[in-house]
């Protein structure tokens, strides 16, 4: 049984079903994002419970918080530092290495093996989500890029990312235009957003074209941090670490927008 990890993204999705169309039995896709629903509807996948289940894979994260239920038997593939030792060491298996996506190292792993176009394109889908539009991308994304997109094209990927991400055009503009900009150190942009997919669109259309270094939403479940690649370290040293309610750039419950730009002015 291949398993993302909770709230799938196109990387653990892509890593399961790599695992459900190389290896064979069942996948399960945990409450997918916009973006793996569509690869799942290209695809045609849904979620397929064998009727006995003998043991588990476990994509794109190692800590047992994470994974969707209750397992037993399983293997880890993931490529993330912040692993549960625990975790890993009652694994049958496990596969662990730091990269810019999943994706990369099950390519690595299929060795000599001949991968389905299909397999190919959603590990495309995952390493351009990852990289943030192949923003953050170096020459080692790219060359694996390369080898993902084969005949496809790079517009056929965004199609997959963006398609039905704006739900309300005439809302989006208006959250633009009431968009809070504070320039000192760094130039901050404040929004707030209904849901994930209003705040990414956001980002993507305006970190570079108006020069923020950083852009923090205010969304129902609390505040995203998106920050320049070269500021992320800073970031998370100074301002994220002090909140332990975390999962990477979201604080979780916490909504206080001065807050963070006090702590940000210190940086």
């Amino acid at each position: 049984m291949h398993l993302t990890h909770v709230n799938a993204d196109a990387d653990s999705f892509a890593s399961a079903y790599w695992g459900y169309r190389t290896i064979g039995g069942g996948i399960y896709v945990d409450n997918p994002d916009l973006t793996v629903l569509n690869l799942m509807k290209r695809l045609n996948v849904k979620n397929l419970f064998p009727e006995q289940i003998h043991c588990f894979y476990v994509y794109d994260t190692c800590e047992p918080q994470k994974v969707p239920f209750s397992i037993y038997n399983y293997r880890i593939f993931d490529h993330h530092n912040n692993c549960s030792l625990d975790f890993l060491s009652e694994a049958d298996f496990a596969y662990v290495r730091p990269r810019t996506a999943n994706v990369m190292n099950l390519y690595d792993l299929s060795g000599e093996t001949q991968l389905d176009e299909k397999v190919l394109f959603a590990f495309a889908v995952a390493l351009v989500t990852d990289t943030a539009f192949l923003k953050t991308a170096k020459a080692e994304e790219a060359e694996y890029l390369a080898k993902f997109l084969n005949d496809h094209t790079l517009e056929e990927v965004f199609d997959v990312i963006l398609f039905g991400r704006v739900k309300n055009s005439e809302r989006l503009l208006d959250m633009i235009s009431k968009m809070r900009v504070i320039d000192r150190k760094f130039k901050i942009g404040l929004v707030e957003c209904e849901n994930d997919d209003e705040f990414l669109c956001v980002v993507d259309l305006l970190m570079f074209p108006l020069g923020f270094s950083i852009i923090i939403g205010r969304l129902p479940w609390g505040i995203w941090i998106y920050c320049k690649k070269n500021l992320v370290q800073k970031v998370y040293q100074h301002v994220l670490k002090n909140f332990p309610n975390r999962e990477a750039g979201k604080l979780l419950g916490f909504y206080n927008f001065d807050l963070l730009i006090d702590l940000l002015g210190k940086l």
